[in-house]
């Protein structure tokens, strides 16, 4: 059985000749420039933008043609935004093997950041037909999958082996892609695909956020923070301190809102002692209530007993977006209070009294009660 081979770490060394010449790519890949965002790329890329590009001391090692370097991308004030590399890889299958010349970009963490294409060396499929642009940018909706079922299977899995009654004189790798991977990679460059995602989540990825972590430090931090990138949100909420914290309250009341579920979660959980201690600077995050996920106003409401009047005011005039449940603990609340404000007992009448809201038994229950 053939045995597809990426190699890291060891190469063996053969005369570049053979497979042709290094080629120019659009944003001048191998060179000590980047002033335009990749073409296929998930960060964020503001006009303007001029990275300057700085040897590593990292390489990741291809199959026959030996080390190829990997760069780190710095700003006008020399802090790290981007990793790449040129790449350069033989792909085979079925006994016929070309180039493939693309560059990779990943993230100060090690993440897939997004790739550019050759300008004289395209890509191409099995049968020798050029990528167009809808291929490549599924390859770009591929690489991103962190998780694809390429991570988990040989290539010879990939496909479907011949019928013995077709198989004499027909090699056992040349059937057709499984239907569990086909509609995730490119047709008929299953190789290629296959290629180009392990060398993106390969050893690499590991290498490069060792090597980041070496240089993080605060200013890192706090772009990490400002970027769109959730891993980058991710990581700077778990490494800032609480003092980072106070000084970028309203960032991370911003991300509270725009974030996803996991963001908001993470950001409430580790800002508890906030609630508590600084109930008036909490008020963009009660603000957001309306607007945020069941999970994250769940524990956004285990701070109610330190909410301020006003947001308090604007809680009780959109109890509609609450669950039974939210809206019992909002009640609960509200019956341990020695005093309700007139905005607070208008809004609840308005509620108990719509026919539209299928939990406005429970606001009547609550005031005939409490009367």
């Amino acid at each position: 059985m053939r045995t597809f081979l990426i190699v890291f770490l060891i190469g063996i060394t053969q005369s570049w000749g053979q497979f042709g010449s290094v080629v120019s790519y659009p944003n001048g890949a191998g060179t000590s420039t980047l002033n335009k965002s990749p073409e296929f790329y998930l960060l964020d890329w503001q006009k303007g933008t001029n990275l300057s590009a700085k040897e590593t001391t990292m390489q990741i090692m291809v199959d026959s043609l030996g080390a190829q370097k990997v760069n780190l991308f710095v700003d006008h004030k020399n802090r790290p935004i981007l990793y790449n590399s040129h790449i350069i890889t033989p792909v085979c299958a079925d006994g016929d093997c070309k180039l493939m010349h693309i560059t990779f970009y990943w993230t100060l963490l090690g993440d897939y950041a997004g790739f550019d294409r050759s300008v004289k060396e395209p890509l191409t499929k099995h049968d020798h037909d050029e990528f167009v642009y809808a291929d490549y940018w599924k390859l770009h909706e591929l690489l991103k999958d962190h998780n694809s079922i390429l991570k988990r299977r040989a290539i010879d899995e990939l496909v479907e082996k011949p019928k013995p009654s077709e198989m004499e004189g027909v090699d056992a790798l040349s059937g057709a892609t499984v239907k569990e991977v086909k509609e995730s990679v490119v047709g008929g460059a299953l190789y290629s695909c296959y290629v180009a995602w392990h060398l993106v989540h390969g050893p690499i990825k590991e290498a490069i956020k060792e090597y980041s972590s070496k240089l993080q430090d605060n200013d890192m931090l706090l772009g990490m923070l400002e970027s769109n990138h959730t891993n980058y949100q991710m990581h700077a909420l778990t490494n800032l301190n609480k003092e980072d914290y106070k000084k970028h309250l309203e960032r991370i009341a911003e991300l509270f809102k725009t974030g996803i579920p996991l963001v908001r979660s993470f950001i409430i959980k580790n800002m508890s002692d906030f609630f508590k201690e600084s109930p008036e600077e909490m008020r963009p995050f009660w603000e957001a209530l309306p607007e945020i996920d069941i999970n994250s106003r769940s524990l956004l409401l285990q701070h109610l007993e330190n909410i301020p009047e006003n947001n308090l005011h604007q809680l009780t005039s959109n109890l509609g977006v609450l669950t039974k449940n939210q809206l019992r603990l909002v009640l609960d609340y509200l019956e341990e209070k020695e005093h309700l404000s007139d905005v607070i007992k208008i809004n609840l009448g308005q509620f108990a009294g719509s026919s539209k809201e299928k939990h406005a038994y429970l606001v009547s229950q609550y005031l005939d009660e409490n009367e």
